[in-house]
């Protein structure tokens, strides 16, 4: 569809997209066409009627529970925001028009496309209700008919603009596609949105809803009284769509139960979503795998709150995103089966490198309990100078005190974190808080108040060194078939967008931040958990929102780290070498021998009487600990000690590293200093818990 003139008064640029044109007006705003620098075309709708504080509070809430929707049949958002105190929504921009303008000019849809939408929009609809969201104004207008297949948008805009069902003589929906109980002051649930779904698909299939049209008060008592007028529909749709008519709410399938008895064969729970997004595509032979985006709906609005990628849980036969590089115990040439795994940047931690721990396994003993004796001296080499612009800790920053003054929970967990003002450090985001089937909720904490913020569901937000950002990988990429992205909040201005990474095949993972606090670093994996092949590296630059990535041969599954600075990388080689990358993909130097890398980065740290910028490995040959080798000439610097049951979590500050312990169900994270020894206790809770949590460590107070 080709956009309409400008008019006096509209908006030349919203966040980073030029406005390019009209794309539609409807009671909600304005919909334009947006284009970025690179000539990507997205939809851009302004909320003109969510203006003001009470409205801004209620789209803002209303946004965030939207965006727990998984990305099947919905167009994505990409970011959102407030223009002059406007809220507005960026969301892709679906190549195809609404079902209503089709309707208007072609008449009713043929039989194939008929049933391609509705398994389409039935498919949209369980995702949204599986997200805990309503729909609420269903109908022709809010379906695209996309060149990959129907398309649902708009969903939580209609609550977002308003606080109640019924107020006066206006109406939260569409009177010919709303259900008996809306009128009624009853609310819109799920089964409402089935009503409305089976009206929308005897308007497809007659060019008319099933009570018709006209005045309120006639198709009020038309909907109330009346039996619906259903056409032409033959077979299993027919049935379906008048039992979803049906006046009593409680005799109305779910969505889930509807697209099964559409897609006529068994589909296991977890596949359902996947299984109806393909039975809705086009029988197309070249479908392209490029972003498909929102076009305009007829006298309505398009970028409504659609599903967006980091809100999903894994579709069926999805393996989940690796946590991070494979755990290692400090015992030579030897990984554990207990796994400590870590996600992001494990460089150290007071240069403002962020760590994240997920306990996958119980029953591992770390370095005893804090005051007992460690396994012995660390042996350290002579001193060498730090690099300024090492991802590592500077030795003269600060380091973590010995003694815990403070506690704070974990939401929806029984962890408990113990902290002390003074610390440089702290958990700045959890995520994987919930028990199976609650959403798996993310936080993020705030600088100022301390407490978790609700950030989403199925998402593993990682914050950036000072907190200026806040990156999100998602599960939902490793389901797509075009391209991967990553989420990115702006954390002083509320800017929420999110980046287009890497094409597939393959997905990109374990997300590090730089010590500069601006640079991402992500690892471009193909295959299946447990044969993992590395295939290249993604680095976004916060600052200027921009991706650039490169293929690269070499490297084992472990991915890659942050080297000295922000233009050197590290991996470990199939052959066991331990080589430094530069950002062109080329080798600048490699060392073999040196044992199995610790995928943490480099670290400045303080050795004996002087610093040194190391990496560190499980020490090869009949070395027992972990090894720290120079980063520059790959002499060893010195060997913490360990035993068997010893693992290695990451770098915390120029004295320290994290580790954990188990016992009697109970897990601790612990400051370890260098010596081997556990210094204070971080946090603790129960087993099973710290199994499944994932906790991000960065400086990331103001």
């Amino acid at each position: 569809m080709e956009p309409r003139p400008l008019l006096a008064g509209d908006p030349a640029q919203v966040g980073p997209y030029r406005v390019a044109g009209r794309l539609g007006q409807g009671g909600q705003g304005v919909v334009y066409l947006g284009e970025s620098a690179a000539g990507e075309r997205v939809a851009i709708k302004l909320l003109t009627h969510a203006s003001g504080d009470e409205g801004r509070a209620g789209f803002a809430k209303e946004i965030e529970l939207a965006r727990r929707v998984k990305a099947f049949c919905t167009a994505t958002v990409l970011a959102t925001g407030e223009l002059n105190g406007v809220p507005y929504v960026i969301s892709e921009y679906v190549d195809g028009p609404s079902l209503a303008r089709v309707l208007a000019e072609r008449g009713p849809l043929r039989p194939a496309e008929l049933r391609r939408l509705a398994i389409g929009s039935l498919t949209a609809l369980t995702a949204i209700h599986q997200a805990g969201v309503v729909h609420r104004d269903l109908k022709p207008g809010n379906v695209l008919l996309g060149r990959e297949g129907p398309r649902v948008i708009d969903f939580g805009i209609s609550r977002a603009l308003d606080s109640s069902e019924l107020t006066g003589e206006h109406l939260v929906g569409t009177p010919p596609y709303m259900a008996p109980e809306q009128f009624g002051g009853a609310g819109a649930g799920p089964p409402a949105d089935l009503f409305a779904w089976a009206a929308t698909v005897v308007c497809a299939a007659s060019g008319k809803p099933p009570f018709g049209s006209g005045d309120l008060p006639s198709v009020l008592n038309r909907i109330l009284s009346a039996e619906p007028d259903l056409g032409d529909l033959r077979g299993d749709l027919r049935d379906l769509v008048s039992r979803c008519l049906a006046k009593d709410p409680a005799a109305r399938p779910t969505a889930a139960r509807a697209l099964l008895t559409l897609l006529g064969h068994p589909v296991p729970p977890q596949g359902l979503l996947t299984e109806g997004t393909r039975s809705a595509a086009p029988p197309t032979p070249t479908r392209p795998a490029a972003t498909s985006s929102s076009a305009t709906p007829s006298g309505g609005s398009q970028a409504g709150p659609q599903s967006v990628p980091h809100s999903v849980p894994p579709a069926a036969g999805v393996p989940s995103v690796p946590s991070g590089p494979s755990p290692l115990t400090l015992v030579p040439g030897r990984r554990s089966g207990r796994r400590v795994a870590l996600i992001g940047t494990a460089a150290v931690l007071v240069a403002a490198a962020a760590v994240a721990v997920t306990i996958k396994q119980a029953g591992t003993t770390v370095l005893g309990t804090p005051g007992t004796p460690g396994t012995g001296a660390a042996a350290t080499a002579q001193t060498a100078s730090p690099s300024s612009t090492s991802s590592g800790a500077a030795a003269t920053d600060d380091v973590l005190p010995t003694t815990s003054t403070t506690t704070v929970k974990v939401p929806g967990t029984k962890i408990t974190l113990h902290e002390n003002p003074a610390d440089p450090v702290w958990v700045s985001s959890a995520y994987g808080t919930a028990q199976q089937g609650e959403g798996s909720p993310a936080y993020v904490r705030d600088a100022k108040t301390g407490k978790f913020q609700y950030f989403g569901n199925f998402q593993q937000p990682t914050v950036s060194p000072h907190g200026t950002y806040v990156a999100a990988l998602s599960i939902t990429t490793l389901s797509r078939t075009d391209y991967n992205t990553i989420r990115l909040v702006t954390t002083a201005t509320g800017e929420d967008v999110e980046l287009r990474t890497a094409d597939k095949p393959g997905n990109t993972m374990d997300a590090r931040w730089n010590a500069d606090g601006r640079h991402l670093l992500m690892t471009l994996f193909t295959g299946k958990p447990g044969s993992l092949n590395m295939e290249g590296f993604v680095i976004v630059d916060a600052a200027t929102k921009t991706v650039r990535s490169r293929l690269t041969p070499g490297g084992r599954k472990g991915g890659y780290s942050w080297g000295p600075d922000a233009s050197t990388l590290m991996r470990q080689e199939t052959d066991g070498a331990i080589s430094f990358v530069g950002l062109d993909g080329t080798v600048a130097r490699s060392f073999r021998d040196k044992g199995d890398l610790m995928n943490v980065g480099t670290a400045i740290l303080r050795l004996g009487t002087g610093i040194a910028t190391v990496f560190a490995t499980t020490c090869p040959g009949t070395l027992k600990g972990l090894c720290l080798w120079d980063a520059t000439t790959g002499a060893r610097r010195a060997v913490i000690p360990s035993d068997r049951s010893t693992v290695f979590n990451g770098w915390l500050d120029s004295e320290h590293f994290l580790a954990t312990v188990t016992k009697a169900g109970t897990t601790r994270l612990v400051l370890a200093d260098l010596n081997g020894k556990a210094q204070r206790v971080l946090a603790d809770g129960p087993a099973t818990e710290l199994k499944a949590v994932t906790l991000w460590y960065s400086r990331a107070r103001t």
